[in-house]
């Protein structure tokens, strides 16, 4: 007997078990990889509102005490680095809240103005923002 017709054999006595193990199993992998995408994307895409508040309260405090610091080197850098994150966080909270959001510029920074426009409409939907940070008052100084 041959090594062909060997192998020929073996295959169609394997064939149903094959065919069997196919049906049960890949429907089960299937259904295992689309739940774990689905909860992976869950988990990227919903920030709690109670944490992107916590984060915005934090970087508004962050920015007002940096902006009040003697040291004026790296100041200006620091300020554009919080106001960015500001920017991010107030854009999620915006997308969370379903109020709409500003465009973001090619370059990733949004103007003082709108940024100060979104944080007022964040805080007239009932997002509780600190009242004295600079960037939600109407000051001339930025």
């Amino acid at each position: 007997m041959n090594v062909a017709k060997a192998t020929e054999i073996v295959a169609i006595m394997l064939s149903p078990t094959i065919v069997v193990a196919a049906a049960l199993y890949i429907p089960r992998g299937v259904r295992a990889i689309a739940g774990r995408l689905r909860r992976d994307q869950d988990q990227v895409t919903h920030t709690p509102i109670e944490e992107l508040a916590a984060d915005l309260r934090r970087l508004l405090h962050q920015h007002e005490t940096i902006k009040q610091s003697p040291g004026l080197a790296m100041r200006a850098k620091h300020l554009r680095a919080v106001e960015g994150a500001i920017a991010d966080c107030a854009a999620e909270a915006a997308i969370a809240l379903g109020l709409p959001c500003p465009d973001r510029p090619a370059h990733g920074e949004l103007p003082t103005p709108q940024l100060r426009e979104l944080l007022r409409s964040l805080a007239d939907a009932g997002l509780v923002l600190p009242p004295a940070v600079g960037l939600l008052t109407a000051d001339k100084r930025s």
